[in-house]
């Protein structure tokens, strides 16, 4: 691990030093030394969200009494070959089946983080939530069927999930993380039931029912029409968006590089299911922040991003050394691709968010 323990309030830059031209390159800072960052002050949020996240964290892990449970194993799969009728057969037959399945696993899982996280229980509705991940793979499997171009479904069903998203963020965003996981397993046995190349046909259409389940779009859309056409928030946020992808994959594949042999409970970093939703993760932390910009604070991240990683990070086996090192360089290739006016923007938040995931958090 290189650097983690020394992330502290002088590890990240500041908007000036980025506008005198402070740069990767200019450092020479490379992947394997990305914890070497110049000092930063000045940002009045930082302090109190650091303290806020080690409150929230250390009440937590106070509550932690039992020894985690085994993940259930996936089942086997079997695979045929088909056309896209006998593709729509299969999926169709296996979807009740699959999300019942899904909330089994997702129970075994996260049972015991009801009471860790003090959650109401009346919030969770298991027929509920099921019903829900049937209802909205339905409509991905319909517009397979239907023949419709992946990007029509964000169209067709985009609206649904927004919706689906906001029901259960709204009362408590951790209820969210069950739904999110019960979505994930569901997935996992649908795309099971079908052969390799049936899975790469049929996967993008659920990939985008996920990233609208896991990314906050409509708050997104919502805050920045609260903004003025012209206003610095709105338009570091479109400058920032265009590049969300290109910038996951280059964080993705650096951390990668720097946790070679890295397996958390789903599969090896290089396992192609994974570096997939490992980019996903790195856009939701994305989009995370650019909410937190259109809104004008660190709420966001504060009432979902974060008490959602606390429940679910450890429970998949995924270490907040990878976590940390995930933001230090994606502060870094978004310093990198954005002109200085959008850092000034986006600064104060990568680094209230950057230490809020710190080992200073979670060290004890």
């Amino acid at each position: 691990m290189t650097g983690i323990s020394q992330l502290s309030s002088k590890s990240l830059p500041t908007a000036d030093k980025i506008q005198q031209g402070d740069s990767l390159a200019s450092r020479g800072i490379t992947g394997s030394d990305t914890h070497k960052l110049p000092e930063a002050n000045g940002v009045s949020v930082s302090s109190f969200a650091v303290s806020w996240a080690k409150k929230y964290y250390s009440t937590v892990a106070a509550r932690e009494n039992q020894a985690p449970r085994q993940i259930p194993p996936s089942p086997e799969s079997t695979y045929f070959e088909g056309n896209r009728a006998k593709i729509v057969d299969k999926l169709t037959n296996t979807l009740k089946l699959a999300s019942e399945i899904a909330w089994n696993r997702v129970e075994a899982l996260l049972g015991e983080q009801i009471e860790r996280h003090a959650i109401d229980r009346s919030l969770i509705n298991p027929l509920e939530i099921v019903a829900d991940c049937r209802t909205l793979y339905r409509k991905a499997i319909d517009a397979y069927a239907e023949r419709e171009p992946i990007f029509r479904l964000s169209v067709l069903v985009g609206k649904d999930i927004i919706q689906v998203r906001r029901k259960y963020s709204k009362t408590d965003a951790l209820v969210l993380g069950f739904v999110t996981v019960e979505f994930q397993y569901a997935s996992k046995i649908l795309l099971g039931c079908l052969s390799e190349s049936e899975r790469s046909e049929f996967a993008p259409y659920l990939k985008i029912v996920d990233d609208y389940l896991h990314i906050p779009y409509g708050e997104i859309n919502e805050a920045a029409a609260n903004q003025s056409p012209n206003s610095r928030a709105l338009l570091a946020v479109q400058h920032l968006w265009q590049h969300t992808t290109e910038i996951a994959s280059a964080v993705y594949e650096r951390a990668s590089f720097q946790h070679q042999g890295y397996r958390s409970s789903n599969g090896y970093l290089s396992d192609r299911e994974i570096k997939i939703s490992g980019i996903r993760d790195v856009e939701i932390f994305q989009s995370y922040l650019c909410w937190c910009v259109l809104e004008g604070s660190i709420r966001p991240v504060q009432q979902e991003l974060f008490p959602i990683c606390v429940m679910l990070y450890p429970k998949l086996h995924v270490s907040w050394e990878l976590v940390q090192d995930m933001l230090l360089i994606l502060f870094w290739e978004i310093c990198a691709r954005l002109p200085a006016e959008d850092l000034t923007v986006f600064v104060p938040y990568l680094r209230t968010v950057t230490e809020m995931f710190s080992s200073d958090v979670f060290d004890n």
